[in-house]
C-alpha cells in the first residue's frame, strides 16, 4: 500500500502543476502586435565639392556661327603651255628711216644790214667790243666811230659783225679799223665778245 500512495500523491503533484501551468498561461496577456518599422529618413544630398569643376557655360543663342573655312585652291596647271601657233605672230617691227627722210635743221635766220650806224644800240655793242678786248690784252683804244655792220636774231638775242675805227688816245691822228663779232642780248648784261681783228 506504499507504493501506491506515493504514486498517487506524485500523480497529484504533477496534476496540480499542469493546473497551475494553464492558469498562469491564460493569465498572461497576449503579447501585442509589433509595430511596423518606419522608413528610414532621408538624408540630405552631400554639399558640392570645392575641388569639382562648375558646369559648362550654356552656348549663348546670339553667338554666330563659326566662320566657313575658304574653298581649297584650284589645282595648279602642270600641263604644257599652249604652243605658238595657238598666239598671234608679234607685229612686224618699224622700218628703219631713210636717209633722205632725217629732217635737218632749219636754216639760221639771214643777215640783215645796219642802216644807222650811229644808232644807240649798234654805238653800245661797239663800246662793248672795244672795252672787252682792251681788259683782255691790256691796251689802251678808244672808239672813233662806226663805219658798217650786219645783225642777224640767235638764241635769243643778235649777233652783231661791225666795222669800227679806233684810236691808240683820243687825240691821236693814227686811226685803225677792226672787224667785231658779238653776241648779245639788248637791255641785259648778257654779252659775248667772240672776235676782235684787224681789217685787212
Amino acid at each position: 500500500m506504499k507504493p501506491s500512495l506515493l504514486v498517487l500523491a506524485l500523480l497529484s503533484t504533477f496534476v496540480f502543476a499542469i493546473a497551475s501551468a494553464d492558469d498562469y498561461t491564460a493569465a498572461a496577456p497576449a503579447p501585442s502586435p509589433e509595430p511596423e518599422p518606419s522608413p528610414p529618413e532621408a538624408s540630405p544630398p552631400p554639399p558640392p565639392s570645392a575641388t569639382s569643376s562648375p558646369p559648362p557655360p550654356a552656348a549663348s543663342p546670339l553667338q554666330p556661327p563659326p566662320p566657313t573655312p575658304p574653298p581649297p585652291p584650284p589645282p595648279s596647271v602642270t600641263g604644257s603651255p599652249p604652243t605658238s601657233a595657238a598666239s598671234p605672230p608679234p607685229p612686224p617691227p618699224p622700218p628703219a628711216p631713210s636717209a633722205g627722210a632725217t629732217s635737218s635743221p632749219p636754216p639760221p635766220p639771214p643777215w640783215s644790214p645796219v642802216t644807222n650806224v650811229n644808232d644807240k644800240a649798234i654805238q653800245q655793242v661797239a663800246q662793248f667790243a672795244v672795252h672787252t678786248y682792251c681788259l683782255n690784252t691790256g691796251k689802251k683804244l678808244v672808239l672813233v666811230n662806226v663805219v658798217g655792220g650786219q645783225t642777224q636774231p640767235r638764241n635769243g638775242g643778235n649777233n652783231y659783225q661791225l666795222v669800227i675805227n679806233v684810236a691808240a688816245a683820243a687825240a691821236s691822228a693814227t686811226v685803225m679799223q677792226y672787224n667785231v663779232f658779238v653776241w648779245g642780248v639788248l637791255g641785259t648784261t648778257t654779252w659775248q665778245l667772240w672776235s676782235f681783228t684787224p681789217k685787212n
